[in-house]
C-alpha cells in the first residue's frame, strides 16, 4: 500500500495535476476530497467528467463513476460489488487508491479507450421502444455506423503505425541533395584550380582507375580473410567432431547390450523412485509447511516472552521423547519374553527406516549432483561462448591439444631462429651506425672545404641555393600529388553520393507509388469519416434527447413507485398495529368475562386497577409526609434564625475583643473572663 501511495502522489504532483501533495497530506484527505481527485483524473481521460462533485447528487456521481469504470474495463480486486459501490460512494481509501493507481499507470491507453467509447458503447434501448418501426430503423443505421467507424479507425491505426513517414523521407532526400550540391561545387572549384595543370584529364582517369583497383583489392582482401576464417572454423569443427567420434568409440568399446540395458534399468529405477516416492513426499512436506505458515500468519503476532516459552516447551518435549526412546530400548534389550521378541522387531523396523533414510539421502545427493552437473555444464557453455567472442576458437582437447602443442613447439623453434637473426641484425645495426657517424664527420669536413672553395671562387651560397631549389621542386611534386589524391577522393565521394541517391530513389519509388493511392484513400476516408461522424452525432443527439425524455419519465415513475411503496408499508404497519390492538382488546374482554378469578387477575383492567390503588396509597403516604415536613420546616426555620443570631453575636464579641486587645483596654475578672474598659 505504501508503494502504491508513493506512485499516486508522484503522478499527481506532475503535470497536468500539479497537486503538491506529500504522503501525509494525501493520506489525510477526506473521502470527498479523494473522490474529487478521482474525478479530476477521470476528467483528464474524458473532458465530460470535468465538474465539481459537490454540485452533483451522490447517486448520480456513483452512477457516472461506475459507468466510467465499466467503460475503461476496470476490474475491482474484491468480488463483492456491493461493498465496492459503498466504498466508492463514501470515498473509502481501500477502494479509491487501487483505482487511482490503475488509472495513472495506463493513461494513454485509457484516453484512447474513452475516446472510442464515445462512438462504440451502444445505447441501451428497451425492447418495447425498439418495437416501433422508425426507432428500429434508426437503431439499425446506428449499429451500421458503429461498424463503419470500427473499420475506418482500424485502417487509420494501421496507416499511422505502418512506419512510413513522407516528411522524414523528404527531409532525407533534401539533405542528400544538399550534400551532393556541396560536393559538386567543391569539385568545380578544384577543377578550376587544376585546369592549368598539363594532362589533368589523363591524371584524373589514372586516379579514378587507381581508386577502383584499390577498392577491388580491399574487397578481395576482405573476401580472402572471410574465407580463411570460415576454413579455419570448418577445420576446427572437423577436428572437434573427429575427437567426439573417437571418444564415443572408446566409450563403446567393451560394452554389451546387456550392460546397456542394465544401466538403463538402473536409471529408470532411480528416476521412478524419485518421481513416485521422493517428489510426492517433498510435495506433501512443502504443502504441510505452507499450511503451517498460513496458520501461523493467521494467528496474532507473538511477543519475545511467548516465543521463549514455546521454545522451552519444545526442548522439554524433545528431552522427554528421547528419554522414553532410551527407556524403551533398554526394556527391549533386557526382556527375553515372547512379547520382547515381538518388540525386537522394532529393531529391524528401525534398520529399514535407516535404509529408507539413506535411500532418500542418496536420492537427494543424486539430485544435488545432477543440479551441480547442469550448473557446471551451463558455466562451461558460457565460458565457451566467451572464448568464442574473444578468440573465435573452441577449447582444445585430446588430439587437438597435442597438435596444438606440436605446432607451438615448431613456432618456438622458429622464434629462437628469428631471435638469433634479430641479434645479428642488431650487431649489424651497431656497425652501420658507427659507419654513419664516420661518414657524417667526413661530410662535414667536405662541406667546410666546399664552402672555402666557393669563397675563393667568388660564388658563395651556391650549394645552399641549389638545395633550396631542389626542396621547392620536391614540395611542388608533393602538392601536385596531394591535389591528384584530393580530386580522386572528391570524384569517388560524388560517385558514392550519386549511387546512394539512386539507391534511395529506387528504394523509395515503390513506397511513394504505394503511398499516393493510400494518401488519396486517407483523404477519402477522412471525408467519409467526417460525414459519418456528423451523421452519427446527429443520430446520437436525437437518441440522447429521446433518452433524456425517457429517463425523466422513468425517474418520475420510479418516484411514484417509491411513494406508493412507502404509503403501502405505512398502511401495512398501521394494519398490524390495529390488528394487535384488536387482538389485545378481545383477550381483555375474554379475561374480564371469565368466571375464574385467576383469569380476571391476568386481565389488563385488573392490573391497572391494582396499580392505580397502589399509587393512590403511595400518594396518601407522601401527602402525610409532606404535611409533617412542612410543620417541621417552620420549627427548623425558627431555630435556624436563632442560631444565626447567636453566631452573629459571637462574631461581634470576637471583633470587640480583638479591638480591645489591640488598644490594651482588656482586664480579667475573678472568673477569668475578659472585660473591656471603655
Amino acid at each position: 500500500m505504501s508503494e502504491e501511495i508513493k506512485f499516486i502522489v508522484n503522478e499527481l504532483n506532475k503535470e497536468p495535476y500539479s497537486r503538491n501533495y506529500n504522503l501525509i497530506s494525501f493520506d489525510a484527505l477526506s473521502g470527498e476530497s479523494l473522490l474529487q481527485v478521482l474525478n479530476d483524473v477521470f476528467a483528464e481521460i474524458d473532458s465530460k467528467n470535468k465538474l465539481d462533485i459537490r454540485e452533483e447528487e451522490p447517486e448520480q456521481m456513483a452512477v457516472r463513476m461506475l459507468g466510467m469504470l465499466r467503460i475503461l474495463k476496470y476490474k475491482p480486486p474484491d468480488d463483492n460489488m456491493s461493498n465496492f459501490r459503498q466504498g466508492l460512494v463514501s470515498g473509502n481509501k481501500h477502494v479509491v487508491y487501487p483505482i487511482l493507481s490503475w488509472l495513472l499507470q495506463r493513461m494513454d491507453e485509457l484516453k484512447k479507450r474513452a475516446y472510442l467509447a464515445k462512438f462504440l458503447v451502444k445505447l441501451d434501448v428497451p425492447a418495447e421502444i425498439l418495437g416501433d418501426a422508425d426507432v428500429a430503423d434508426i437503431h439499425i443505421k446506428y449499429e451500421e455506423l458503429i461498424d463503419q467507424f470500427k473499420n475506418i479507425h482500424r485502417e487509420y491505426e494501421a496507416l499511422r503505425t505502418s512506419g512510413f513517414s513522407t516528411a522524414e523521407l523528404r527531409r532525407d532526400i533534401t539533405a542528400m541533395e544538399e550534400e551532393r550540391d556541396l560536393v559538386l561545387r567543391r569539385i568545380e572549384r578544384m577543377k578550376q584550380k587544376v585546369e592549368g595543370t598539363p594532362n589533368h584529364d589523363a591524371l584524373l582517369t589514372s586516379a579514378r582507375a587507381l581508386r577502383q583497383e584499390r577498392e577491388h583489392k580491399k574487397e578481395m582482401g576482405q573476401q580472402e580473410s572471410d574465407l580463411k576464417a570460415a576454413t579455419q572454423l570448418s577445420e576446427q569443427r572437423i577436428l572437434r567432431l573427429q575427437t567426439q567420434l573417437k571418444d564415443i568409440r572408446k566409450a563403446g568399446m567393451g560394452t554389451t547390450p546387456e550392460g546397456l540395458l542394465q544401466r538403463l534399468e538402473e536409471d529408470v529405477n532411480v528416476n521412478t523412485y524419485i518421481v513416485k516416492e521422493k517428489l510426492p513426499k517433498e510435495l506433501a512436506a512443502k504443502q504441510r509447511y505452507v499450511t503451517t505458515l498460513q496458520r501461523v500468519a493467521a494467528q496474532p503476532a507473538m511477543g519475545q516472552q511467548e516465543i521463549d516459552s514455546v521454545n522451552k516447551q519444545i526442548r522439554a518435549l524433545t528431552t522427554e521423547i528421547n528419554n522414553l526412546n532410551e527407556a524403551r530400548m533398554k526394556e527391549v534389550e533386557e526382556d527375553d519374553s515372547p512379547e520382547s521378541k515381538v518388540g525386537k522387531l522394532s529393531f529391524f523396523r528401525q534398520n529399514a527406516a535407516i535404509i529408507t533414510r539413506k535411500k532418500e539421502q542418496t536420492a537427494e545427493r543424486l539430485s544435488e549432483l545432477r543440479g551441480e552437473l547442469a550448473n557446471l555444464q551451463e558455466d562451461m557453455r558460457d565460458k565457451q561462448n566467451q572464448l568464442k567472442q574473444f578468440s573465435g576458437e573452441q577449447v582444445l582437447r585430446g588430439e587437438e591439444f597435442k597438435r596444438y602443442v606440436n605446432k607451438l613447439r615448431g613456432k618456438s623453434s622458429v622464434y629462437k631462429m628469428k631471435r638469433a637473426e634479430l641479434s645479428e641484425l642488431r650487431a649489424e645495426y651497431g656497425v652501420l651506425s658507427r659507419t654513419e657517424e664516420i661518414l657524417k664527420a667526413k661530410d662535414a669536413q667536405i662541406l667546410e672545404q666546399l664552402n672555402a672553395m666557393e669563397v675563393q671562387m667568388g660564388v658563395s651560397g651556391f650549394r645552399e641555393t641549389q638545395e633550396t631549389v631542389e626542396k621547392v621542386s620536391s614540395m611542388k611534386a608533393e602538392v601536385d600529388e596531394r591535389k591528384g589524391q584530393t580530386l580522386e577522393e572528391m570524384s569517388g565521394m560524388v560517385m558514392e553520393l550519386n549511387h546512394k541517391i539512386a539507391e534511395r530513389k529506387a528504394r523509395l519509388a515503390p513506397i511513394i507509388k504505394e503511398l499516393r493511392p493510400l494518401r488519396q484513400k486517407v483523404q477519402d476516408l477522412t471525408v467519409d469519416y467526417n460525414d459519418k461522424k456528423h451523421s452519427y452525432d446527429s443520430v446520437a443527439a436525437g437518441l440522447d434527447t429521446n433518452m433524456a425524455k425517457l429517463e425523466q419519465e422513468v425517474k418520475g415513475l420510479r418516484d411514484e413507485i417509491v411513494k406508493s411503496e412507502t404509503k403501502h408499508h405505512l398502511l401495512v404497519a398501521e394494519q398490524e398495529i390495529l390488528t394487535y390492538k384488536q387482538q389485545q382488546a378481545s383477550d381483555e374482554i375474554k379475561l374480564y368475562l371469565s368466571s375464574d378469578p385467576q383469569d380476571k387477575k391476568k386481565s389488563l383492567r385488573e392490573q391497572l386497577m391494582s396499580y392505580i390503588s397502589e399509587q393512590e396509597k403511595l400518594g396518601r403516604v407522601l401527602r402525610e409526609e409532606q404535611k409533617s415536613v412542612k410543620d417541621l420546616l417552620q420549627t427548623s426555620a425558627k431555630q435556624l434564625r436563632m442560631w444565626q443570631d447567636v453566631v452573629k453575636l459571637l462574631e461581634v464579641k470576637k471583633k470587640c475583643l480583638d479591638v480591645a486587645r489591640n488598644s490594651g483596654n482588656v482586664t480579667r475578672n475573678s472568673g477569668g473572663e475578659a472585660l473591656v474598659l471603655m
